[in-house]
Parts: structure tokens; sequence; C-alpha cells
């Protein structure tokens, strides 16, 4: 059996985007976030949903603005000063 399900453009874009990072197809992609069955242990292991940060997700899907092109997006960041990475650096630092 399939199932069928409606996404915001912009979301579909991420997940195709996701997707192909990955080397998978879109639904395979959203099979790889699903939790693992618990374990042995009892405990569920998801590895690859670690870094998932869900809710942010949730707010992207209802902020989300088709009309901005992701060119767009990357002309304006390119425009801020510095590297996002040093910054994070700078950030797990100070805890």
């Amino acid at each position: 059996m399939t199932r069928s399900i409606e996404l915001p453009e912009a979301v579909y874009t991420a997940l195709e985007k996701a997707a192909q990072a990955s080397g998978t197809t879109p639904a395979d992609w959203i099979a790889a976030q699903i939790p693992a069955p618990h374990g042995a242990n009892g405990t569920a292991v998801s590895p690859q949903s670690d870094w998932l940060d869900r809710n942010f997700l949730r707010v992207y899907t209802n902020d989300a603005d088709d009309s901005v092109s992701l060119d767009e997006v990357r002309q304006t960041m390119a425009k801020i000063p510095g590297r996002l990475a040093d910054d994070i650096r700078a950030e797990r630092e100070v805890r």
C-alpha cells in the first residue's frame, strides 16, 4: 500500500535537496528519519535523526515563503561578514 501526503513547495524542495545530498530518493530519506525499532536494551537507536530539529521544521513549514528563491537567499547570506562555523565554535567555547 502507498499513501500520498501534501507538502508545501518549500518543504518538498528542501526534502529533495536533502535526499540528493544523501544519494537517496525523497521517500527513502524520509524512511531513514523514522526512529529505529527498540533494540535489545529497550532504547530506540536513531543516529540519523539526532541532528534533526523537528521544532524548527514545524516553524519552517508555517513560515516558508515560496516567493524567495534559493539564489536570493545565497546572495543575501554572502553579504554577512565572517564565517558561520567560526561563530558556532565561539559559541561552544562560551558554554
